[in-house]
């Protein structure tokens, strides 16, 4: 709008006005002489006109509602993902596995007892007769040891058929039990007795590896938290502008009608409006996407949420509380991969041990209900040695050798990379807050510059020395810069955060 056409169509009511208190009725310009001068009361001023109520509505002006679940404390979050995390209980389980493995270990150096057992039937038997004679032989002077002695018939027994006696034998004897009871001692097991220690050096990397997951998932919890209070910030500075852009939308209609406004002013409006609903749009989407991600994180499939009064200070104190801070070279992933190359060294020793000897201690206990020829007296036998093993040539041995050394080499460059992440990990994250303590001050001050833009545009705008695109432009500058101090101010918690786990250890 030009100047000039500003300045007549605010002079108008001004002369209107005037105009109007200075007219009199045509009676009262003529006076009666003969009447009395009375003093004239002054004019009460005029109030201006009250301009009605703005009034605006929007769908998208209504808040997001909340998530179904909510996560009030941060303990509460630990709690979570100690009884539902996979990763988590992943990581348990390695521990379990590796614990299972040393228990392993040392039972091949214990004794071990082993008791079989065997019952047989036969279907089909043969009968014979079995003559023996029966022969008196006198022992001091005590009653005679009767002895049966087998012969062919019983014409062959000296003292005639009247001393043979024939008795009927089934054979094979059925049924048949045999039991027997095994023993084994471990005398000389060199490789199974330093693979003790070995399974315990599992056992220990396992427990690193947990810690460190334990870690990684707080740390992935505290992300999430500040990525739901950066969205719901985000959501509600753009609703505000929504509301803003509406009212600037109905002033500019509102001219528009009075004259003093063109259509271009708002249209100009109406994009603004448009463009403050895009970004609602994107900003819930980012929220629900938040409040899922932090679901997933405490191994729920339900969206979680975070109560408004929740501070990012409370968090990052609680988050000092259950972690430690340290050195990079004490972090958990590096403890356990020079845990694991520990192991892979023992594995080679491992392997050259098994070619040395071994020996074990036996014992075996047998009984079995089949009788000896005309004794009628069970079967007991009980042995007792020693089993030494050397071995000569295996052709595995050299193989298993040569895998583990080259497990060895692996493992040493994984403890290198693993030792320079960390080390690159703290730094960043060190030099990640210093930044972000920059640009929030450069965000802060951008934040003060758009508000005077802002301002002084809209007092040019009234003045008519601004157009209508230099009014919304200020405005959509403004809104950016109150959204960027904002994630600024929640980017600074999250890089004290992860510089606090970079290298922290988190046992519980």
């Amino acid at each position: 709008m030009r100047p000039g056409r500003a300045r007549v169509s605010l002079l108008l009511p001004l002369l209107s006005l005037v105009a109007l208190s200075t007219a009199v009725p045509v009676a009262a310009q003529q006076p009666d002489p003969r009447a009395p001068a009375a003093p004239q009361a002054p004019a009460a001023p005029q109030a201006p006109a009250t301009p009605p109520p703005l009034t605006v509505e929007d769908p998208l002006l209504a808040a997001i509602p909340p998530a179904p679940k909510t996560l009030n404390t941060w303990r509460e979050a630990v709690t979570l993902i100690e009884t539902r995390a996979p990763d988590l209980r992943i990581a348990e389980a390695e521990v379990a596995r590796a614990e299972g493995a040393s228990r392993v270990a040392l039972g091949r150096a214990l004794p071990t007892l082993t008791g079989n057992g065997s019952f047989t039937h036969h279907m089909v038997r043969t009968t014979r007769e079995s003559v023996s004679c029966n022969i008196s032989i006198p022992v001091g002077g005590g009653q005679p040891l009767t002895l049966g002695v087998p012969v062919t018939s019983a014409a062959d027994c000296p003292g005639g058929p009247a001393s043979a006696s024939v008795t009927e034998i089934v054979t094979p004897p059925s049924p048949v039990l045999n039991l027997q009871l095994t023993g084994r001692v471990p005398i000389l097991s060199l490789r199974n007795w330093y693979a003790m220690g070995t399974a315990n050096l599992g056992v220990d990397a396992a427990r690193a590896s947990l810690s460190d997951r334990r870690r990684l998932l707080l740390a992935n919890i505290a992300s999430a938290i500040v990525n739901i209070v950066t969205a719901e910030r985000t959501s509600e500075i753009n609703r505000s502008g929504l509301r803003t852009s509406l009212e600037r939308l109905e002033l500019t209609k509102r001219r528009a009608r009075l004259g003093t406004g063109t259509q271009l002013d708002v249209v100009r409006a109406e994009q603004d409006a448009n463009l403050a609903r895009s970004q609602i749009v994107q900003s819930d989407e980012s929220l629900k996407r938040a409040r899922e991600a932090l679901g997933l994180a405490l191994g729920d499939t339900v969206p979680y949420g975070v109560p408004p009064t929740i501070t990012l200070d409370d968090i990052q104190q609680s988050v000092r509380s259950t972690c430690s801070a340290g050195k990079p070279e004490d972090r958990p992933d590096v403890i356990a991969a020079r845990t694991q190359l520990k192991v892979a060294e023992r594995q080679v020793n491992e392997s050259r041990l098994g070619f040395l000897p071994t020996m074990d201690a036996t014992t075996q206990l047998t009984w079995t209900n089949q009788q000896q020829l005309q004794l009628n007296i069970p079967r007991y036998t009980w042995t007792i040695g020693a089993v030494l093993t050397v071995p000569i040539y295996e052709g595995t041995r050299y193989g298993e050798v040569k895998t583990n050394r080259a497990a060895v080499e692996s493992q040493k460059a994984r403890v290198e990379a693993a030792e320079r992440q960390a080390r690159l990990d703290v730094q960043q994250a060190m030099r990640s807050v210093e930044v972000q303590e920059q640009a929030l001050a450069i965000s802060a001050k951008a934040r003060e510059l758009a508000q005077e833009t802002a301002r002084l545009t809209q007092v040019a705008y009234e003045a008519g020395t601004a157009t209508s695109f230099e009014l919304v432009d200020s405005a959509q500058r403004l809104r950016q810069a109150e959204l960027d101090l904002a994630v600024r101010e929640l980017e600074l918690i999250r890089a004290k955060i992860s510089a606090l786990l970079s290298a922290a250890v988190c046992d519980g």
